[in-house]
């Protein structure tokens, strides 16, 4: 009787990914995620944070749908927009970007930031999408430590 294994190269895990926090950071549990950090001390304002989701996909999934799930969920926000998506290469793995924003009745303003990177593999498509938010009255301030932070993740496989 054969016996199937997890992970193997019949079906492989997700990939690995790192990402460097600064100090004043800390991981947290998110369910969904692969892993998820924010700023420590906030002073009662939005945390900045991190999270990273991995998703396996039907082999038909292309990163241009992702992007209009994203422009969906961001047009049923009050004020949401959604920029022009970017390409990117971060150790070698092409990503595709893109920044939304929105008002948040509690927050203030939010931006985030999205990596995508996508590998087929046969019959599915294995999805990362890393995603950096900012919000509140340090927006402007925080969304360029974010693009630092973000520009640190590594995928390996």
């Amino acid at each position: 009787m054969p016996t199937l294994k997890y992970p193997s190269a019949q079906f492989p895990g997700p990939p690995s990914v790192t990402v460097d926090i600064p100090d004043g950071w800390s991981p947290v549990r998110v369910p969904g995620t692969l892993l998820a950090a924010r700023r420590n001390d906030t002073g009662g304002r939005f945390a900045p944070n991190v999270v990273v989701r991995g998703f396996t996909r039907s082999g038909d999934f292309t990163i241009g749908r992702a992007l209009a799930e994203l422009k969906s969920y961001v047009e049923d926000r009050t004020d949401g927009e959604m920029d022009a998506p970017f390409a990117l290469e971060i150790e070698s793995v092409p990503f595709v970007g893109v920044n939304v924003s929105w008002t948040d009745q509690a927050v203030g303003d939010v931006i985030q930031a999205h990596l995508f990177a996508g590998a087929r593999r046969g019959q599915v498509v294995d999805l990362l999408q890393v995603t950096g938010s900012v919000g509140g009255e340090q927006v402007d301030r925080e969304y360029e430590s974010l693009q630092q932070l973000m520009q640190t993740v590594r995928i390996t496989r």
